[in-house]
């Protein structure tokens, strides 16, 4: 039994290790990005994705599609973020730069799968 305690341990430790890939991942400021969400100064906006479907098609690949109203009294530049089974860890974005007030501007996007399964989560991200 002493033996058993003494390998838990050690065997518990060498799975916590992992792999420094450094950096952090590559991204085109103006293209979709992949992996972890670009941090970005801005206000999460709860009300501007006003419709939106998130699907899976049968062969397993999912479609993000919406509509984003900026209800306030001057043009805003938006991110939509969106994520399939996690919140955090990888994403994609579209960035919806000067949306007028009142306008409503449609978006599409083929997020990276965390999960397979979903679910599928979107957020809008009125930058600064």
């Amino acid at each position: 039994m002493r033996a058993w305690v003494w390998l838990l341990p050690v065997a518990v430790l060498t799975a916590c290790g992992g792999a420094d890939h450094g950096g952090a991942p590559a991204s085109a400021p103006t293209s979709a990005p992949v992996g972890l969400p670009a941090q970005a100064e801005g206000t999460v906006d709860p009300l501007a994705i006003t419709s939106f479907t998130c699907r899976q098609n049968a062969k397993g690949r999912w479609k993000v599609s919406g509509t984003l109203t900026n209800s306030g009294k001057q043009p805003r530049h938006y991110r939509v973020t969106a994520f399939i089974g996690r919140r955090t860890g990888p994403a994609r974005t579209v960035d919806l730069p000067r949306v007028a007030p009142g306008a409503e501007v449609e978006f599409t996007v083929r997020p990276v799968v965390a999960a397979p399964d979903g679910p599928c989560r979107l957020q809008a991200l009125q930058l600064h």
